[in-house]
């Protein structure tokens, strides 16, 4: 009788290590806070919540390379599939009075993806705005650099 409670004992302990090993693989990436400075000297913005039926989305510009101006992002969800939209016909890049999109973008996939958009600006720009139009619940998502 004894041996039964032990037993249940440590199949009750191996199960919640299972359950907090799940939990802690599926619930994504720890999302810094907004306004952190970079390297680049450009700071993280967020828009949006990973509340039921609404997307999280964290742009921070990268830099410049060969012309080109490379923005890293987090987009995190827990209820909506990211693989229904694509991040270069929905992203805009406004500076100077144009408006390009991203040369590059990587797939979205499931609920969490990072990546890098990559824009094809030939020069150095200080002051941009980012719109990512379409996206829940946020139908259009305006990052500014000033």
């Amino acid at each position: 009788m004894k041996s039964d409670y032990i037993v249940y004992g440590v199949l009750a302990v191996v199960f919640g290590i299972v359950i907090y090993t799940i939990y802690t693989l599926t619930s994504g990436p720890a999302i810094p806070a907004t306004g952190q400075n970079t390297d680049s000297g450009f700071q993280m913005i967020t828009s949006g919540n990973i509340e039921t039926g609404n997307v999280q989305i964290d742009l921070t510009p990268a830099g410049f390379e060969n012309g080109q101006l490379k923005v890293n992002f987090a987009i995190n969800t827990h209820s909506v599939d990211l693989s229904r939209y694509d991040l270069t016909k929905i992203t805009v890049l406004e500076y100077s009075g144009k408006k390009i999109m991203p040369l590059s973008a990587p797939e979205l996939q499931g609920h969490h993806t990072s990546g890098t958009m990559v824009f094809n600006v030939g020069e150095n720009i200080k002051k941009f705005k980012i719109i990512i139009s379409g996206i829940p619940n946020v139908q259009e998502r305006v990052f500014e650099w000033k």
